[in-house]
Formats: structure tokens, C-alpha cells, sequence
């Protein structure tokens, strides 16, 4: 069970991984059938398929979320993006300012990388924008998408929780850091320490 929770943006379709992974294949074809009512089996076989993909390689890394959005645009274009939460350990203590020096000082080496620091609700945090290609297709041309990471020390469990947000809606991007600042701000830590009774 995880040691914080967040709130997801009511956009995003959640992906299961709190589930089994039979329980997950069922989600994740219900989740195909609801988003593509219209389609045609194919269409609905190749989403779930997708879909599946992603819960897959969320898993793998360790998330405890994973999620896709689709949204209709005032353009009538459909934007989409994804939505993965995972936490790594830090070391006991450890200083959230020492942990963001550090964040920054890494990340800042990949040259297309564009990192700086930020400020949430659970203090402070490190932000990277980066551009990555994804080739749905052998021999297709790849698609560009835009990736944004939120790493957000939580001192007070020792864990680093990492956002990351992938979409290759580029028109859309400030609207979707919009709605991962959102998200972070509510992040919240469960403790074990006992509530205070009513005097």
C-alpha cells in the first residue's frame, strides 16, 4: 500500500494496477469498450491492446498508478496523453534541498532536457521537459511526444514520488502542466502517528 495519495484529474482513465493481472485484462477491455462505444471490435481489440502495453511497462517500473486521458478539443481534435506515478526510496533524513540539488545537477546533463525547480503544496520540487519518439508501428515513422517529470521528495517517508506525463498532443501541453501541477499539489503523506484525541 502506498505511503501517500493524490488526487488524478477526473480526464484520466485509470489503468488498473491495483489489480490482478486477469482482473487487469478485464478492466482494461471494459475501459476499451466504454472509451470506444462507437468503434468497431477491431478498434476496441487494438485500444485494449494498447492500453495493455501500458499498464505492462507501468508495472515493470514499479508504479502504483498509470492512466490515459482522451479529450475531445475546441477543434474537434482528440488529445491524449498518459499519466504514470511511482516512488523511489530515499535515504532516512534526507534533506529535501540536498535531494532537489542533486535532481537538478543529474537531470540538467542530458543536453535536450529542460529542468528547473518548483514549488508545491508538499514543498519543493524538480520539473523536466524532455522529447521522446514512440514507433507504434515497425517501420512507420516515429511519433514525437513531449514527456514531463515531477520529482517530489517526501522527507517525512523517505520516498521520492515521481510524476511522469507523456502526450503527443504538443497543442495541448500547457493545458496538461496545468493539470499535473494541479495533481501534485494534492499530494498528501500517511503517517502512523496516532490522531490526537478531542480535549
Amino acid at each position: 500500500m502506498s505511503s501517500y495519495t493524490f488526487d488524478v484529474p477526473v480526464h484520466f482513465h485509470d489503468l488498473g494496477m491495483h489489480l490482478d493481472d486477469d482482473q487487469r485484462a478485464v478492466h482494461l477491455r471494459e475501459l476499451a469498450c466504454e472509451i470506444w462505444a462507437g468503434g468497431t471490435e477491431a478498434q476496441r481489440a487494438g485500444v485494449q491492446q494498447f492500453y495493455g502495453e501500458l499498464a505492462d511497462a507501468a508495472a515493470e517500473d514499479g508504479a502504483s498508478y498509470a492512466g490515459v486521458c482522451l479529450m475531445a478539443t475546441e477543434d474537434d481534435r482528440v488529445s491524449t496523453a498518459s499519466l504514470v506515478a511511482r516512488s523511489e526510496t530515499l535515504e532516512p533524513a534526507a534533506d529535501p534541498e540536498a535531494v532537489i540539488e542533486t535532481l537538478e545537477e543529474v537531470l540538467s546533463l542530458d543536453p535536450a532536457a529542460d529542468v528547473h525547480r518548483t514549488e508545491t503544496e508538499q514543498g519543493p520540487a524538480v520539473v523536466a521537459f524532455s522529447g521522446v519518439e514512440w514507433t507504434p508501428v515497425p517501420e512507420q515513422p516515429a511519433l514525437p511526444l513531449v514527456r514531463v517529470d515531477v520529482y517530489l521528495p517526501l522527507p517525512e517517508i523517505s520516498e521520492l514520488l515521481v510524476f511522469s506525463l507523456t502526450t503527443p498532443s504538443l497543442p495541448d501541453l500547457p493545458q496538461y502542466v496545468a493539470l499535473l501541477s494541479e495533481l501534485t499539489d494534492t499530494v498528501e503523506v500517511l503517517t502512523d502517528d496516532p490522531v490526537p484525541l478531542p480535549v
